[in-house]
Formats: C-alpha cells, structure tokens, sequence
C-alpha cells in the first residue's frame, strides 16, 4: 500500500512539475484563498496572530493579510515540484545569492549554524545550501508516516545534504568542525520544550539550540533568508552573520541573548511583506496558553 501511495505522489509531482512554474505557483495559491474561507481553524489562528502582531491594522486588513499567506503557503506547495525535480541549473538560475562570500569563508573556517524561518519559499531555500554545493546537515521533525518520511528525505537530500532528524540525537554535532558543514535548523515554531524569546515583540516558546551549540563550539551563527520576488519564482537569497551580543558565558541565559538578534533578522522582512511568512501555525502558544481570552478577541473571530 505503501508504494501505491508514493507512486501516485510521484505521479502528482510528475504532472505538476509539466506545468510552467508560475503557473502552478498561481493555481496553488488560487487554491491556498479558496483554503481560507473553508479552513475554520487556520483562518482564526492566522487572524488570532495577526491581530496580536498589528494590533493598529484594521480588522479587513488582517483579513486579507491571513488570506494572501494562506495564497502564499499554496503557492509554495505547488512549486514544490519544481523544486526538487527541476535541474540544479534551473534554480540557481532564480535565485540572486547575496553575502557568499563571507559565508563560505566561516564554513570553511570552523563550520557555521544556520537559522531560517517559514518565509518565502523555505523548501528552495533548504534545498539552496547543498545545490550551491555546500556541506550540510539539516536538522528536522520527522514526518510520522514512514513512506512519507522516505520520500521526502529523498528528494531533500539530492543534491548532497544530510537530513538528521531529532530522533537521531546530536552526537553528529562534534563533528562539525572537523566537517565544516552548515547546520541548518528552523527556529520560528512553537516547541514544547523551548525557552521564552521575544519574537515580533511578544514571548515565544524558541529553540535556543543552534545559539547553545554555537557558543559550546566556538561557531558562528547565520541567518539564511530568502524573499521572494513580487510573485514569480524569482528570490534573493542573503547569508547573514548574526552579530553575537556581549555575553558572560555560554551558559543558557547567553543562548537566550544570542537568539534575540536572530529573530531581528526577520522580524523586518516579515514586517515589510506579512503575507510571506506562516502565520497560520500557534507560534505564540505559550501566551495563549496562559491567555485563554486572547483566542476569543473579537478581531480574532472569522
């Protein structure tokens, strides 16, 4: 059953990836608005997080930015194809690299960490680090299916990276001078066993690992972004350093420190164009958790 299930994906791909790219971007997000009027549940959180964000903006307005992510997220999906089953040339080809240079000299110095975010196309931008023919080591959830799980590690890795999943521990992770990868890790959903961050203003439960291994390690962190390009399958791709705070140690207050100016990074490109970040996940969970009120505001309703 379970290869009838990857074939008939396969198929889908397949069949998409036939499709000009911007014309499957622009049916995927056709279908991401039409999502919004029938998913209850993601319209009230993108809404609920919106209204918590830019509490200035309109009701209409917060409306109509959850709608375009929603548009935005289908967009992504569709392009997805095309993302791992066109040529190495082709997406080099469609994105503009910015500040290489700098980076390439701290991977090959000592190996680097490096953050992203759900914003823009964040598939491509994974995908980016091994097709520009860096080492790496991507750090992920793993999905609970098995077949899915094998089927996205595949085409994750084919341009040479190393998916390592948190099931796998982080003994790997004292190799990583002797390697000098990139460890690339998300660091903009909810978790559980995470440590309050401010984010775009308001505490979030965050991932401090990257800053917490970093700092063990003697490493630097980067920001990896990639913004999308009015919307065509065009993007500008930057590799920032994140300028490290003056800090006591490398205990977990410093890797809580360090983590803030990796959230600044983003917070102005999220702010410039809302509707190309997720906004549809509980990434200030924490709050609500100890603010029932918060998802029964009235902005907040559909």
């Amino acid at each position: 059953m379970d290869s009838i299930k990857t074939a008939l994906i396969w198929g889908v791909f397949y069949f998409i990836r036939l499709i000009p790219v911007r014309l499957a971007g622009a049916i995927g997000a056709g279908l991401g608005r039409t999502a919004f009027y029938i998913d209850a549940r993601h319209r009230s959180i993108s809404i609920r997080n919106l209204t918590r964000i830019y509490p200035q903006q309109t009701r209409a307005w917060r409306r109509r930015i959850a709608r375009e992510s929603l548009a935005e997220l289908g967009r992504n999906a569709f392009e997805i194809p095309h993302v791992y089953l066109r040529s190495k040339a082709f997406l080099l080809s469609r994105v503009n690299v910015h500040g290489q240079q700098e980076f390439s000299a701290a991977l090959q110095k000592t190996g680097v960490f490096g953050v992203a975010m759900h914003h823009g196309n964040w598939e491509l931008g994974s995908l980016m680090v091994s097709a520009l023919d860096y080492p790496c080591d991507l750090m992920y959830r793993p999905l609970r299916q098995a077949w899915q799980e094998m089927f996205l590690r595949k085409l994750r890795q084919r341009f040479g990276a190393r998916m390592r999943s948190r099931r796998d521990g982080l003994r790997w992770l004292a190799r990583i001078k002797s390697t000098k990868a990139c460890v690339g890790v998300l660091i903009d959903q909810h978790i559980g066993e995470g440590v309050p961050i401010p984010f775009m203003g308001h505490l979030a439960n965050t991932t401090h690992l990257p800053a917490k291994l970093a700092l063990r390690h003697a490493i630097p962190m980067y920001a990896i972004t990639l913004e999308r390009i009015g919307r065509t399958f065009r993007f500008n791709m930057r590799f920032s350093e994140i300028p490290r705070p003056e800090l006591s140690g490398i205990g977990e207050q410093d890797a809580r420190r360090f983590m803030l100016p990796a959230h600044h990074v983003f917070e102005p490109l999220i702010n410039q164009r809302p509707e190309t970040w997720l906004w549809s996940h509980q990434r200030w969970k924490l709050l609500e958790e100890h603010n029932k009120d918060i998802t029964e505001v009235v902005y907040g309703t559909p």
